[in-house]
């Protein structure tokens, strides 16, 4: 009888404890992304989320990256802003979630040209298949809803 009620202890502390850290990731989340009232700031997480690739194939997305982020960063901020991206993307848990995030900024601050722009990054990163292809497919269909009706091709 204890070994039973030991297991189900052992088991109720396990299901506490996830759902104790599930809640804090959503609100470091949260903290890392709050600070972020840059568009191409924004985008470069994206994009570094989007990726999300195993480590033995992340230098390849990060150089793709890395060429669509220096088309819309100045060269002096580049390297800072990549870095940051980096960090940010990997306390996000899912990509639409950057999207859900950023979709005010990116819907104000972005011309119609620079989010049809953003969009080719997404698809431009995503082409390498280095990441879960299945969910980089629907944050890329999340990120064409969240920009506007102009996304959809």
């Amino acid at each position: 009888m204890k070994e039973v009620t030991d297991d189900v202890s052992n088991v109720v502390g396990h299901v506490r404890g996830r759902y104790r850290m599930s809640k804090f990731k959503k609100q470091a989340q949260g903290s890392v992304l709050a600070s972020v009232e840059d568009p191409a700031m924004a985008a470069a997480i994206f994009l570094f989320a989007l990726a999300n690739g195993d480590e033995a194939s992340l230098h390849l997305t990060e150089a793709e990256i890395h060429r669509q982020v220096s088309r819309i960063v100045p060269e002096a901020d580049l390297d800072e802003t990549l870095s940051y991206a980096r960090w940010a993307a990997r306390e996000v848990v899912d990509p639409r979630d950057i999207v859900r995030r950023f979709k005010p900024l990116w819907r104000e601050k972005l011309t119609r040209e620079e989010r049809i722009q953003l969009v080719g990054m997404a698809e431009a990163v995503a082409a390498l298949g280095e990441g879960d292809e299945h969910n980089q497919k629907l944050s890329i269909t999340t990120l064409r809803m969240a920009l506007g009706p102009d996304q959809n091709r």
